[in-house]
C-alpha cells in the first residue's frame, strides 16, 4: 500500500460512498483508506489515516465541505483535496478555489475522469471538469477588463443591493441570510441575479463594481 494513492472519501450517501470505493479500488494505483459521511469525521479521518487525497462532497452534515476544505489545508498543506459536487456554479467553485481545493469535479462526470483527477492533483496539478474551468477562464476574462459599463448597478433592485453590498463586507451567503432574515436559498438566488444584471461571473468582479460605483 505504500507506493499506492491513498483516499478518503467524504459523502453522506452510503451509496455513493460504496460506489466510489468500488471504483477506485479497481484502480492499481489506488486505495481506499477510508469513508466519512460528515465534516467532523472527515478531520478526524485525516489525521488518523493519513490520505493523500481527500474526495469531498461539497454539502455534508456538520461543518461544510468548503470549511473542511479550509481547515484541512491550513493543518496539511500538502494534502490534495477533490471538491465531487453537483453543484455548477461559479459562486461553489469561487468558494471552494478560495478554501485551498486542488481539483473541483462534476458528479455527472465519467468515471474515469475521477480516477484521472485523483492521479494529477497527486501529482501537484489542479484539476477541473470543463465546465467548471470554462467558468473560471469566464471570471478571469471579467476581472482583467479595464473598464465597464457602471449604470449597469441601476437594473438591481433595492435589497439585490443590499446583498451585494453585504458581499463587499466579505459576508457568506449563510451570513447575508441571516443579517437580512431571508432562507440562504433567498440569497443564493439573489445573487445569481446580481451575477447576471452587471454581467459576471464571480464574487470578486462584482464586488469589484460594486466599490467602483461607491467611490464615486
Amino acid at each position: 500500500m505504500s507506493d499506492k494513492i491513498k483516499v478518503l472519501i467524504t459523502d453522506d450517501h452510503a451509496i455513493l460512498r460504496e460506489g466510489l470505493s468500488s471504483l477506485i479500488e479497481k484502480q492499481p494505483d489506488i486505495v481506499v483508506v477510508g469513508e466519512a459521511e460528515d465534516g467532523n469525521q472527515c478531520l478526524e479521518g485525516v489525521t488518523s489515516l493519513k490520505p493523500d487525497v481527500v474526495v469531498l462532497d461539497i454539502k455534508i452534515p456538520g461543518v461544510s465541505g468548503i470549511e473542511v476544505c479550509r481547515q484541512l489545508k491550513t493543518s496539511h498543506p500538502e494534502l490534495k483535496v477533490v471538491i465531487l459536487s453537483m453543484y455548477e456554479d461559479y459562486e461553489y467553485v469561487n468558494r471552494a478555489l478560495q478554501a485551498g481545493a486542488d481539483g473541483y469535479i462534476l458528479k455527472k462526470v465519467a468515471s474515469s475522469e475521477l480516477v484521472n483527477a485523483i492521479r494529477r492533483v497527486h501529482e501537484g496539478e489542479k484539476v477541473f471538469s470543463p465546465q467548471v474551468l470554462a467558468m473560471i477562464v469566464d471570471s478571469f476574462k471579467d476581472e482583467r477588463e479595464e473598464s465597464r459599463d457602471l449604470s449597469s448597478t441601476r437594473s438591481l433592485t433595492a435589497r439585490e443591493f443590499d446583498v451585494l453590498s453585504l458581499m463587499s463586507e466579505g459576508m457568506s451567503n449563510k451570513e447575508i441570510a441571516s443579517g437580512l432574515f431571508v432562507s440562504p436559498k433567498t440569497v443564493e438566488k439573489m445573487v445569481t441575479n446580481i451575477y447576471r444584471k452587471l454581467r459576471v461571473n464571480s464574487r470578486t468582479a462584482a464586488v469589484k463594481l460594486f466599490l467602483s460605483v461607491s467611490e464615486q
